[in-house]
């Protein structure tokens, strides 16, 4: 999962070490994953689900590059979202903030 400045911030804040959580891809700050699941997931739920990143909000929206936004199929509940253009909206919106930070790291 791609990181806005905000959301290392705010995971910072309630005590975790960048280097513990965070992993760089091509540029792209992003949750490190250990054993296929976020290194947040403790099998059952997200141990810092009210701090968890922009991305993980939108979840199970993700930004495709050729078809725009899409739902993730591989989320057990992605039948039961409805893709709003509100949705849409904050998904763009969010890929425009991390292309933006990207860029001027």
């Amino acid at each position: 999962m791609p990181l806005l400045d905000s959301d290392i911030q705010r995971i910072m804040g309630l005590g975790h070490a960048y280097d513990d959580f965070i992993i760089e891809v091509k540029g792209w700050l992003q949750l490190r994953n250990r054993d296929g699941l976020c290194v947040f997931h403790n099998g059952n739920e997200c141990r810092i689900y009210d701090a968890r990143p922009e991305g993980c909000r939108n979840y199970p929206l993700l930004y495709d590059e050729d078809t725009g936004v899409v739902l993730d199929h591989d989320c057990p509940h992605w039948e039961e979202v409805e893709l709003d253009k509100r949705d849409r909206e904050s998904v763009v919106a969010l890929v425009v903030r991390l292309r933006k930070e990207k860029k001027d790291r």
